[in-house]
């Protein structure tokens, strides 16, 4: 019987196939209609004027040399909106549309596949298959030359950028690129801050931040900063100060650790009562649950062609910027959960094995080998940083090991802090800024 089905289903695949190839070939148009430029009308795509303005305006552009960034900025100066009434613009969407067919009057096919008709699971097409090009029905945006020189001048770039990227290297390795995370959720990339002789400083940037821009380079270039993450940039020797402090924190006074540890588990959360947090948390979920009901109800209708594109753009916006909202208020919390039974008990014995075990580093300065260790991750947020340790002597970093953190104290890196730790590193490029740093450390 299983080998029976089996066939069944091969059977079907081909004859979906089949019946794929004539649609093909008939130019029957896919999708929801959700294209910038055109209103789907039935069948068939009609241009919308004030939108196709928008596509010409990114072809002319890309045409006249500006990358995507400069492009997406641009649009955003202009007011020009995305095919979802959005006023933000992601690089990605310049992208997508540069190369989608459709704006030079073909459709084309096959852009993902089902490799196995068993388990029916797409993938996108990366030459696995021959893809399907036709003459579509509708009126192109742009012409045929303009979209060829588009592709053309892609490739260059991408062949440049692709032999840059090998040179380069990329820093997978880099300790702080695994710790760091943003409170928006995204991990951090790391860029060049500045160069002395032959030693190199970095920065480290919201990965949000790297299609958005950031508040000030917004600011600057007169567009608006709603939506926009407001994670700082976090320069190393910043990490590397708040590591040494935070270390020290735990392991210059074990007696006085173990104490406060017992006191801050017996609390479980950020020093206030867990009944109103937990509440307060669960009341922050339940809106956060109903308003993505909400959206996927929204798609359902849109999909179904029960609501216009008009009143679903409008809907999605509104119901979007309230989910973000929520988030964003759900990210106060952090990592930060209730202490049960079990996680007190098992984390005062790790920490008390710990203490026992371990020596203070002969010249006071902690490892980079020790902070992967002992860190598991660090959370970055507008106005503090959340150091999550893992204490357990079997220690082996990473947030996936974190467990259930518990809030454990809070700390301050001070101006005095930074510049002992720049004498001890006279090979960094020393900062004139100096800034006190909140820090909440969690275990």
């Amino acid at each position: 019987m299983a080998t029976l089905a089996q066939n069944e289903s091969k059977k079907t695949s081909m004859r979906v196939k089949a019946g794929q190839m004539v649609s093909f070939q008939n130019g029957v148009v896919y999708g929801t209609g959700n294209v910038l430029g055109y209103d789907k009308v039935g069948p068939e795509y009609v241009i919308n004027e004030e939108q196709a303005e928008t596509v010409r305006r990114i072809f002319d552009l890309y045409l006249a040399g500006n990358g995507y960034h400069k492009i997406m900025k641009q649009l955003e100066k202009e007011g020009r909106r995305t095919a979802m009434g959005k006023t933000m613009w992601h690089y990605a969407t310049v992208g997508h549309i540069l190369k989608n067919r459709l704006y030079c009057g073909e459709l084309e096919y096959r852009k993902e596949y089902v490799p196995d008709y068993l388990e029916q699971k797409r993938a996108k097409n990366k030459g696995e298959l021959e893809r399907v090009i036709v003459e579509g029905k509708h009126q192109p945006i742009v012409t045929k030359e303009e979209f060829g020189r588009v592709q053309k001048m892609m490739a260059e770039k991408d062949a440049q950028m692709g032999q840059r990227r090998k040179n380069k290297g990329v820093h997978s390795e880099d300790l702080w690129r695994r710790k760091m995370r943003c409170q928006c959720g995204h991990a951090f990339a790391k860029t060049k801050w500045h160069t002395k002789t032959d030693f190199i400083t970095y920065t480290y940037k919201c990965y949000d931040q790297t299609r958005t821009g950031t508040i000030a380079a917004r600011l600057k270039n007169g567009l608006g900063i709603e939506n926009v993450c407001r994670s700082p940039l976090v320069q190393d020797w910043k990490m590397y100060t708040m590591a040494q402090k935070v270390l020290h924190a735990v392991f210059d006074d074990p007696e006085r650790t173990l104490l406060d540890a017992a006191a801050a588990l017996g609390c479980g959360i950020a020093g206030v009562e867990q009944s109103e947090v937990l509440r307060d948390k669960e009341i922050i979920e339940e809106q956060l649950k109903k308003e993505r009901g909400r959206y996927e109800t929204l798609l359902d209708m849109r999909m179904n062609n029960e609501i216009p594109k008009e009143v679903f753009s409008r809907k999605q916006q509104e119901v979007g910027e309230k989910i973000a909202e929520l988030e964003q208020r759900m990210a106060q919390y952090g990592d930060v959960e209730p202490a049960t039974e079990a996680d007190v008990s098992g984390k005062l014995e790790n920490l008390r094995r710990l203490m026992g075990q371990s020596a203070m580093p002969e010249d006071g300065e902690f490892s980079e080998e020790e902070m992967d260790r002992y860190v598991s991750g660090v959370r970055v947020y507008e106005d503090r940083f959340e150091w999550l340790l893992n204490l357990s002597p079997d220690a082996g970093g990473g947030l996936d090991d974190a467990g259930s953190p518990v809030y454990f104290k809070k700390i301050t890196v001070t101006p005095d802090d930074e510049r002992a730790w720049f004498r001890k590193h006279p090979q960094w490029s020393k900062s004139n800024r100096y800034a006190e740093l909140e820090v909440w450390i969690f275990i």
